[in-house]
């Protein structure tokens, strides 16, 4: 379970990668779209992100309610009280999201394989890092005028996930 958030947030934050100033804050919207082999209609979930310099946090409001942030190096689920209960082994992936969240290409370089995609405007990761090819196959970010759109993570057993971002600044009622 906690491999599916961490990669979940994973695909979120590798959307930021084209972000040309790391330390700008973003918030927005997103839609996620998991499609399973076999099943006509994919799984949708949808919420509100607020990424700082410090932080991000990551809220699905539907179908269900559900908050996950990441801060001081560590990853965290809000329980039903709002507390933030840290989630084991997650540690080793928040280097990886940091180095994505400010487009590290040196740090990226050492756990994917970086190209651009067919689809114009949008580049190829293909992860070299064990525990990611075993997962994923590739990651393709589509960016437009400097802010990723969305992202899509492809894997093995033909299932996929799709990532659509809006960057309108959520309400303070979205992020309670």
């Amino acid at each position: 379970m906690i491999r599916l958030i961490i990669f979940s947030v994973a695909c979120f934050l590798t959307t930021l990668t084209y972000a040309s100033e790391p330390s700008l804050s973003k918030s927005g919207e997103f839609r996620q779209e998991k499609y399973f082999a076999g099943f006509a209609k994919p799984f949708i979930s949808s919420g509100v992100f607020v990424l700082e310099p410090e932080q991000l946090k990551w809220q699905v409001t539907k179908p269900i309610n559900n908050t996950l942030l990441i801060k001081n190096g560590q990853v965290y689920v809000e329980n039903a009280q709002g507390e933030a209960v840290a989630q084991p082994g997650a540690a080793p992936f928040v280097n990886l999201l940091q180095a994505i969240i400010t487009h590290d290409l040196d740090t990226l370089g050492k756990q994917f394989t970086v190209s651009d995609d067919t689809q114009a405007g949008c580049s190829l990761l293909q992860p070299n890092d064990q525990l990611l090819s075993q997962l994923f196959v590739s990651f393709q970010l589509c960016a437009e005028q400097g802010s990723v759109q969305q992202v899509r993570l492809n894997e093995y057993n033909a299932n996929y996930t799709i990532i659509h971002f809006n960057y309108s600044a959520p309400s303070a009622a979205e992020l309670n």
